[in-house]
C-alpha cells in the first residue's frame, strides 16, 4: 500500500515545472490539477512519523507555491510570452526544452517576481552591486538579526504563553503582558525570516547561481508602517501577493462581474485577497494540527486585517472631513501596534498549539553571556559576604 509523505510535495513541484515549461498552451491547466491531486493526498493522508516542524514548512511550501501555480497554469493565458526575466533576450517559447525547464523553476520560485516582468511593487533593490559588497553587506545584518533573535528567544524561552504546550493565554496578566507578547511574537518571526533570506542570498550569491540584484529585501521599511494597510501591503514580505491578487480580481472582475474602481469592487477585492491568505495559511496549519477550528481560526484571523484597513480608511475619511491635516506619528504607531494587540493572539495562540513557534537560534550567544554574567554575579556576591565576614572577625 502506498504511504502518502511530506516528501509528496516534491512531485508536486515537479507537475507544476514540468506544466510551466509544457508548449501546448490548452493542456497546461492539467499540470496543476495533477499537482494539487497529489498536494491534496498530503492533506488528506495522515503521516504521524514526521514532526510538526516538518509538517509546518510542507504546507507553507505547498500553499505558497500552489497559490502561485494556480495562476502560472491556470489564469495566465501563456506565461511563456507574457513572463520574461529582465535578462531576457526572447520569449521562453522560444527556448529550448532544458533552458525552459530552468526558466519555469526560477518564475516558480521568485515569488515577489524580482527583475521579472510581474515584479510585485515597491521591492527594495540592494545597494551594494559586487558580490564582495552584498555578501558582506547580507552577513552583517545576519548575525545582526541573530543576536536580536537570541535576545528575545532568551526573552520567551520561559515565557508560558509562548513555548510549546502553552499553559496560560497571551492576555493572562492584562493589556501591558498581551502587547509585550504580541510584540515579541512578530519580533521573532521577523528576525527568523529575515535571517533566513539574508543567509540564502548570501550562498547563492557567493556560488554564482544568482545576483545580487535578485535578492531585494525580504520586509520593507518597518519606520514607515503607520497604517495597517501599510503593514500588510508595504512592510510584510508581500510573498503571495503575486498569487492572491490575480485570483481576487478574477473573482470580481469574472465571476461576479462588479464596476471596475468602485467602491463595492474595491473592497470587495480587498476581502478576497485576505480570505485566500487565510486559506493557505489555513492549509499549512491543517497539515501541522489536523484541527479543523484552529485552521479556520486562520481564516478568521486575515479576515478581521481587511476589516481593519477599511477601518483605518473610513477614519481617515472622517479626519479629512472635519479638517484635520495630519495625525502625529506615534498615534499613527500606536494605532497599528494596538490593533495587532487586539486581532493577533487568536492566530498566534494556534501556531503555539501547533509547536510552530520554535525559531530561536539552536546555539545561543545571548543565553551563555547570560549564564557566565549570573556566574559573575554570584562569585562577586559571595566573594562580598566573604569579605563582611571577615571584617567581623577582625572586629
Amino acid at each position: 500500500m502506498l504511504t502518502i509523505t511530506p516528501y509528496f510535495i516534491i512531485p508536486v513541484l515537479g507537475a507544476i515545472v514540468l506544466g510551466l515549461a509544457y508548449k501546448s498552451t490548452p493542456f497546461r491547466p492539467v499540470f496543476f490539477v495533477i499537482s494539487l491531486s497529489v498536494f491534496l493526498s498530503i492533506l488528506v493522508t495522515p503521516h504521524p512519523s514526521f514532526d510538526s516542524v516538518t509538517n509546518y514548512h510542507v504546507g507553507l511550501l505547498g500553499s505558497h507555491i500552489l497559490a502561485s501555480s494556480f495562476n502560472l497554469l491556470v489564469l495566465e493565458s501563456n506565461p511563456q510570452e507574457t513572463l520574461n526575466h529582465n535578462k531576457q533576450d526572447k520569449a521562453a517559447s522560444q527556448l529550448g526544452f532544458f533552458s525552459r525547464l530552468i526558466w519555469a523553476s526560477s518564475l516558480l520560485f521568485n515569488v515577489r517576481g524580482a527583475n521579472w516582468s510581474y515584479a510585485v511593487r515597491g521591492l527594495r533593490y540592494p545597494q551594494y552591486k559586487s558580490r564582495f559588497g552584498f555578501v558582506l553587506y547580507q552577513l552583517m545584518w545576519a548575525g545582526f538579526y541573530y543576536l536580536l533573535a537570541d535576545l528575545v528567544g532568551a526573552i520567551t524561552r520561559d515565557n508560558p504563553a509562548l513555548q510549546y504546550p502553552p499553559t496560560e493565554s497571551l492576555h493572562a496578566h492584562g493589556l501591558a503582558w498581551q502587547v509585550a507578547n504580541v510584540l515579541l511574537f512578530w519580533l521573532t518571526l521577523i528576525t527568523f525570516q529575515d535571517r533566513s533570506h539574508m543567509l540564502l542570498s548570501v550562498v547563492t550569491v557567493a556560488l554564482g547561481l544568482s545576483d545580487p540584484e535578485d535578492w531585494p529585501a525580504y520586509f520593507g521599511v518597518w519606520p514607515n508602517t503607520t497604517s495597517v494597510r501599510t503593514f500588510w501591503g508595504r512592510s510584510w514580505h508581500q510573498c503571495l501577493r503575486r498569487s492572491i491578487q490575480p485570483q481576487s480580481k478574477y473573482f470580481i472582475d469574472i465571476v461576479l462581474r462588479l464596476p471596475s474602481n468602485s467602491v463595492i469592487s474595491t473592497y470587495t477585492e480587498l476581502f478576497a485577497c485576505f480570505f485566500l491568505s487565510g486559506v493557505y495559511h489555513a492549509l499549512r496549519d491543517w497539515l501541522v494540527q489536523r484541527n479543523r477550528s484552529t485552521a479556520l481560526i486562520n481564516i478568521e484571523f486575515f479576515i478581521l486585517q481587511a476589516f481593519g484597513i477599511m477601518l483605518e480608511d473610513f477614519l481617515v475619511f472622517l479626519r479629512k472631513r472635519i479638517g484635520i491635516k495630519k495625525v502625529p506619528t506615534i498615534v499613527c504607531y500606536a494605532w497599528v501596534v494596538g490593533w495587532m494587540t487586539v486581532t493577533c493572539p487568536m492566530w498566534i495562540e494556534t501556531m503555539v498549539q501547533g509547536n510552530n513557534f520554535s525559531f530561536a537560534p539552536n546555539v545561543s550567544v545571548v543565553g551563555k553571556l547570560l549564564d557566565i554574567l549570573a556566574q559573575l554575579a554570584l562569585f562577586s556576591s559571595s566573594g562580598m559576604q566573604l569579605l563582611y565576614v571577615a571584617q567581623i572577625k577582625n572586629c
